[in-house]
């Protein structure tokens, strides 16, 4: 029994994927570009009439053996560079994805730098030996030896 277990898990595992099918390729496309008729709403999630034809050209598109990028570019050349709903990682596009995260590792630096200034500069202002002549060590030593005086005499009392 833990052969067959095995052999399915090796097989599960090692099995080449599925290939995706027209239908497959359509559905990412309308998933992943906006719709020209709905205002802020991907082409899939596009309930009108006019959505529901360009999804079927996409789908006769991918049917009748179109690459994906061949079918962005034909929907790009129709509806313009603004229908896909992520910019395109090459050429300018690639701009829209390493800019947020240059961003990101700029803030976490200058958020590191401030904190770093802060924690030095605290652990620093307290450090400053006070030099005292030794007139004034004796009074305060005396100041001091009374205040510890008065404070033993209420404690008898």
């Amino acid at each position: 029994m833990r052969m067959v277990a095995c052999a399915l898990l090796v097989l599960a595992v090692t099995a080449a994927p599925a290939t995706a099918g027209p239908a497959d390729v359509a559905i990412d496309i309308s998933n992943q570009i906006m719709s020209p008729f709905c205002d802020g709403v991907t082409l899939h999630d596009c309930p009108s009439q006019e959505a529901l034809d360009l999804r079927a050209k996409i789908q006769r598109w991918a049917s009748a053996g179109w690459s994906r990028e061949r079918i962005y570019e034909r929907l790009e050349a129709e509806f313009g560079a603004g229908i896909r709903a992520a910019p395109p990682a090459r050429g300018a596009g690639t701009l829209a994805w390493v800019l947020p995260g240059l961003a990101l590792l700029a803030g976490a630096g200058a958020a590191y730098s401030f904190a770093r200034r802060w924690a030095v500069g605290s652990a620093d202002a307290g450090t400053t030996p006070v030099v005292m002549s030794p007139r004034e060590r004796a009074r305060i030593d005396a100041d001091l030896e009374a205040l510890r005086g008065d404070t033993q005499s209420e404690v008898r009392t």
